[in-house]
């Protein structure tokens, strides 16, 4: 296997950059791969090329020692079969901050295996109300659950390493979305014991060297307390102390597990987060406290370098900040959970030089969904897209419905792209035209599943292959040049059309077509070039 991430925040698959485009199925999908058999043609000819699943510890390791990979192998070989690459989620002792996919040789043995112990009066959190059954949350601090996950999580990346020959795993998720609930931090008898130990040198150092990797004031409580003060006596924001010392118990915890295993694969690792602060989970416990959020990126680097990197799961409207934020310290972007939205995705690759983006529920997805599209051209632009990114030549756009332009500087030429739908409203009104409003576009998903409404937002990529030529694809925008030095006007524009996968040169745009280069609809892509005057 040939996978792993280089310097220049790229993932290498079979010696070369590889975009990984696609989605994630729903969490039980895997466990039955006769389930999924009837799905696998339909995604391969969906315009994607990477799918996430997961794989339970409670199904691998249903007594202990006695370790089962068959639905993992039958994942392997579907995938491979469907012509589609793999990342694999490992649902060990944490999912959505619970254990519900601990075995039930872990969640039976209390003594063995401590819960977590929450405060007195819990926070409530999302997914949760007045009599619903109690869900176990293990704790993290528990020395043998830690060695249990790890023993579990080696000997299915030894298989993985053995068996998977060609290369189809490309990624690892270790746990998922972990963190604690209802509590910034875990009451129990091991947590108390760490809460009441020594601040880690290495969280000392942090502060030291690094104060930036932890939240606001943190540090500077850490380096106000006397040498080896406990967490307990450290003085400052109650909320962001409990988390740090969360963070730093959670991404130790995914450390011991990913550590005894990096140096025998070449398959990244990461971890990725439920967000938090979010509108409505203000305070860590309302959001899982200690997981990877974007405020935590610095310390779970430091206490947890087997991982490759650390995502964001994405489900709120406004992701341009959360994008960026996970972009931070060199952390490659990728996102492995999110709504079905195109323009998130063109943003994503285009502005932020992600390494991939999947959205949830990947099954649900409709035939003809415009995120399958968006997918299908991104990648038919990979190659232009990863060769040029290096050299500054892509920039992505999506822009909110009240958001009328955004600008971007190609060296001497500055390119405006304006928000078709609204401008041509204008335009047409200057002249008596009164435009209906526009239907709402259908949902991404199929009937019976969540609904998830279409990306009716301009957005899109620009990518320039020569100082005077570029290649443009996405929807509702329109697209201006300016030079520095000279007059510049659109010399030719030729369609683009996705023919078996790959591009093919089409109409030439000329006339009326030139103002509308992408359709207000769909998407489109052409090679646009400029002649200076």
């Amino acid at each position: 296997m040939d996978t792993a991430v280089i310097p220049n925040s790229s993932l290498i698959v079979d010696g070369l950059p590889f975009l990984a485009i696609g989605g994630e199925l729903h969490n039980s999908s895997s466990s039955d791969p006769a389930h999924l058999a009837a799905e696998w043609g339909r995604l391969a000819t969906a315009g994607i090329n990477t799918v996430l699943v997961s794989v339970s510890w409670a199904e691998l390791e249903r007594t202990e020692g006695d370790f089962d990979f068959r639905i993992a192998d039958e994942l392997v070989r579907q995938a491979r079969g469907a012509g589609l690459r793999l990342g694999v989620i490992w649902f060990g002792a944490f999912k959505n901050a619970l254990s519900t996919y601990a075995p039930t040789w872990v969640r039976a043995d209390t003594e063995r295996f401590p819960r977590a112990v929450l405060q007195e009066d819990p926070l409530p959190t999302p997914f949760s109300y007045a009599g619903s059954m109690a869900k176990p949350a293990l704790s993290v601090f528990s020395p043998e659950l830690v060695a249990a996950d790890a023993r579990a999580f080696a000997a299915f990346v030894r298989h993985l390493t053995e068996t998977d020959d060609t290369g189809t795993v490309i990624m690892i998720q270790v746990e998922n979305e972990i963190g604690l609930l209802g509590s910034a931090r875990d009451h129990s008898a091991p947590a108390l014991a760490a809460w009441n130990a020594a601040v880690p040198e290495l969280v000392v150092q942090l502060a030291r060297n690094d104060a930036d990797a932890l939240p606001d004031g943190v540090a500077d409580a850490v380096l106000a307390a006397p040498a080896r003060a406990a967490w307990s006596h450290l003085a400052g924001n109650a909320d962001d102390i409990q988390e740090t010392f969360m963070a730093w118990g959670f991404g130790s915890y995914v450390e011991r597990i990913a550590a005894p295993v990096r140096s025998s694969t070449r398959i990244p690792f990461f971890a990725n987060a439920w967000l938090g602060p979010q509108p409505g989970q203000d305070r860590p416990g309302q959001y899982p406290s200690g997981g990877p959020t974007a405020r935590m990126v610095g310390l779970w680097q430091a206490v947890a370098p087997s991982l490759d990197w650390v995502s964001p799961d994405i489900y709120i409207d406004d992701s341009r900040p959360v994008l960026e934020a996970y972009t931070q310290r060199g952390n490659p972007l990728f996102v492995p959970e999110s709504r079905f939205s195109a323009g998130d995705l063109f943003l994503a690759v285009g502005a932020l030089d992600a390494i991939g983006y999947c959205a949830f529920g990947l099954e649900d997805g409709r035939e003809g969904a415009l995120y399958f599209e968006a997918a299908r051209s991104l990648l038919a632009l990979a190659d232009q897209i990863l060769e040029q990114r290096s050299r500054g030549n892509v920039w992505g756009f999506a822009l909110g419905a009240d958001v009328e332009s955004a600008s971007h500087r190609f060296g001497d030429l500055t390119l405006t792209v304006r928000n078709g739908p609204g401008l041509f409203a204008r335009m047409l009104l200057d002249v008596g035209v009164q435009l209906p409003e526009p239907e709402p576009s259908p949902s991404e998903t199929r009937p019976g599943a969540v609904p998830s409404p279409g990306d009716d937002r301009p957005f899109g990529i620009v990518i320039r292959t020569a100082p005077d030529r570029f290649v443009v694809a996405g929807q509702a925008a329109l697209f201006d040049f300016a030079g520095d030095d000279a007059t510049v006007e659109i010399d030719e524009v030729r369609e683009l059309v996705l023919h078996g996968g790959e591009l093919r040169p089409a109409r030439f745009l000329n006339g009326d077509e030139r103002l509308a280069i992408v359709p207000q609809r769909g998407i489109g892509i052409a090679e646009v070039t400029l002649l200076r005057i």
